[in-house]
């Protein structure tokens, strides 16, 4: 492995064709390191969520190569790639994607099960999961009691009970008040440190970057800037 968890190279992606023609990313090379939290920041339309996209395996570039735990996920065939992400990716989103009429626990244990956890496994951790976003007491709670800052911490829950190495969010603190927003930014920052996982956020909000060990600027589909950060404590 070259000791970084995803290292891309020549990155490309183009959307329409003639006048309606858009390249959302133009060449774009980035390495992120396990155990950092890195912020991803720009304008709308600058290829923010492309650039995930095609990091975690969710939408092929055109050209270039992205090297994820040392593997080439975009030479993988249709499941394989799949069960990769599936294995080692987790994924956060502004929409928290919760079945209206899961408890907060089944919403979590359920897709445990379908990567091969059994029903009391799938329990322990789904519990452990909800006790580190803070809502232990909270497991028979479905989205409609729960505020939307529950019900974006039990997504953070569903995403880090099956212990992702590699984490992407999109915009997951947009819909959030100032102190769910604070408390969303802090367990992002946790997964990292504790779970050893790469994270990496696409956001908007700046109440994250206190939180983060790098910041990346991106602007009309190419990073601009590139800054470490000492992050709080």
């Amino acid at each position: 492995m070259s000791g970084f968890a995803i290292s891309a190279t020549g990155l490309r992606k183009t959307f329409g064709k003639g006048a309606a023609r858009v390249a959302a990313l133009k060449g774009v090379d980035l390495r992120l390191r396990a155990g950092e939290l890195t912020l991803l920041m720009g304008p709308s339309g600058s290829g923010k969520s492309t650039l995930v996209a095609a990091l975690g395996g969710l939408q092929r570039p055109d050209e270039g190569e992205v090297l994820a735990l040392g593997e080439a996920i975009w030479r993988r065939k249709g499941g394989a790639l799949t069960a990769f992400r599936r294995r080692h990716c987790g994924f956060v989103f502004q929409s928290v994607g919760l079945f209206p009429s899961l408890t907060a626990l089944e919403q979590i244990m359920i897709p445990l099960t379908y990567i091969g956890y059994g029903q009391s496994a799938a329990r322990k951790h789904a519990l452990q999961a909800l006790d580190e976003v803070g809502l232990a007491g909270r497991e028979t709670s479905r989205p409609g009691e729960m505020s939307g800052g529950e019900n974006q911490r039990v997504a953070i829950a569903r995403m880090i009970a099956k212990e992702p190495r590699l984490i992407f969010c999109d915009e997951p603190t947009s819909s959030l008040d100032r102190d769910n927003g604070a408390l969303v930014a802090a367990l992002l920052h946790r997964a990292a440190k504790d779970h050893n996982a790469m994270v990496l956020c696409v956001t908007h909000d700046d109440r994250l970057v206190p939180h983060a060990d790098r910041v990346i600027e991106m602007e009309d589909g190419h990073l601009k800037t590139d800054s470490e950060r000492t992050q709080m404590s």
